[in-house]
């Protein structure tokens, strides 16, 4: 929880811890307190798993990496990107099992929208420089986006003024000998502006403009 410094942890298969719930596992990578607060993390839910109701009180977002996550409002295959609202309550389960990236009670007080991206509701956005970015959500100079890099190249040397945090979703990144494969987290604090390469068909989700100077 540390803002200032910078943080890389490729992904380690020992990291995963178990929930309250049964058959549903966390792997944390940001976590203000033990079930509340700021949390960032993967959440692995086997078949048939279920977690019980519960709120967000400053909100939840995620993105579903493998299978099929579901709630009351509905399916979410691999490839989805939802966000709930502050104040919002869901129960979660998954027929089939499945793995998401989740950030829970990191909105804006006067971030209230809801969104919700499935597969083929997409809209790709083609680059000058040889990769593609899709949009996901956007409020008050925090974006966030994915980006694809079908040939590799050089991550744009953007403006990171306010900080950057990156999940390999697949492929390699690359900062000078270092090596970050699928399901590595890294996250830079603000006024970083690393020197980082994506190889061949490598895809991230990137968020920007979030870190406290």
């Amino acid at each position: 929880m540390d803002f200032s410094q910078r943080l890389a942890l490729p992904y380690d298969s020992a990291r995963w811890q178990a929930s309250p719930a049964p058959g549903v596992w966390r792997y944390p990578l940001e976590r203000e307190q033990a079930e509340s607060g700021h949390v960032t993390s993967l959440v692995r839910f086997e078949p048939e798993a279920r977690f019980p109701e519960h709120s967000h009180p400053r909100g939840e977002e995620f993105w579903v990496l493998e299978g099929t996550f579901s709630d009351e409002q509905g399916d979410y295959p691999a490839g989805s990107y939802v966000r709930h609202p502050p104040g919002s309550r869901h129960g979660a389960f998954s027929r089939e099992g499945c793995l998401i990236f989740v950030k829970l009670n990191q909105f804006a007080a006067d971030d209230e929208g809801e969104r919700k991206l499935l597969p083929g509701q997409d809209l790709w956005i083609t680059g000058e420089h040889g990769y593609r970015r899709l949009p996901l959500h956007k409020h008050d100079g925090i974006s966030t986006s994915l980006l694809d890099f079908p040939q590799g190249g050089r991550f744009p040397p953007c403006c990171y003024k306010h900080g950057l945090e990156i999940l390999v979703l697949e492929g390699q990144l690359a900062e000078g000998p270092l090596s970050y494969p699928v399901l590595s987290w890294l996250r830079f604090p603000a006024g970083t502006v690393p020197e980082l390469e994506a190889g061949r068909h490598t895809r991230l989700w990137v968020r920007t403009g979030h870190l406290p100077a």
